[in-house]
């Protein structure tokens, strides 16, 4: 996950989720669109911080950081940039805070669970082009990972009395003859 490639890939799937999170919360507040240069400029800012931080994996409680920053910087850049074009900008209320904080973190666990289904693909990969190799002969010494399967005994769960008990409800059968 640390290597060039993919820290690019996460880098961009970052930039584009945060600034597409942003732009769409900024315009659907009732703001403006900002202009094509601004928007590619956030997008490679964003990126650039992406890259910089993304040398491993990162959870929730890691990504969640960086998601409200983004938003936040994100959301004083075109609220910048409306503020030029209009000469005035639009509300900062708690709303909107509150709004791009649940943007933050919704997007923090999706890129997150992202995050842990492309490791657990790209070891499933290495897995199989290892196993594809040794089937198929080719000598060469690949480095795979090793592997703790823990095995668990079966061991019977103790039944309650309450499920073992013979239900006997209701009244006497000689009660009524």
């Amino acid at each position: 996950m640390s290597e060039t490639p993919f820290r690019l890939l996460r880098a961009a799937v970052f930039a584009a989720v945060s600034v597409s999170a942003s732009l769409l919360l900024h315009l659907w507040s009732g703001g403006h669109a900002p202009g094509f240069v601004p928007l590619v400029g956030a997008y490679f800012a964003v990126f650039g911080l992406a890259y910089a931080v993304g040398v491993s994996q990162r959870g929730l409680a890691s990504l969640a950081p960086l998601c409200l920053l983004a938003q936040w910087g994100l959301h004083e850049l075109f609220e910048l940039g409306a503020a030029e074009a209009l000469g005035h900008a639009h509300g900062a209320g708690v709303s909107m805070w509150l709004v791009h904080v649940a943007a933050a973190l919704a997007q923090a666990s999706w890129l997150a669970r992202g995050d842990a289904a492309l490791a657990a693909l790209l070891d499933l990969v290495t897995l199989f082009a290892a196993r594809a190799m040794r089937v198929l002969g080719a000598g060469a010494l690949v480095a795979v990972r090793p592997r703790r399967f823990l095995t668990r005994a079966r061991v019977p769960r103790p039944v309650s009395a309450v499920r073992t008990a013979i239900s006997r409800r209701g009244p006497p059968r000689l009660a009524f003859s």
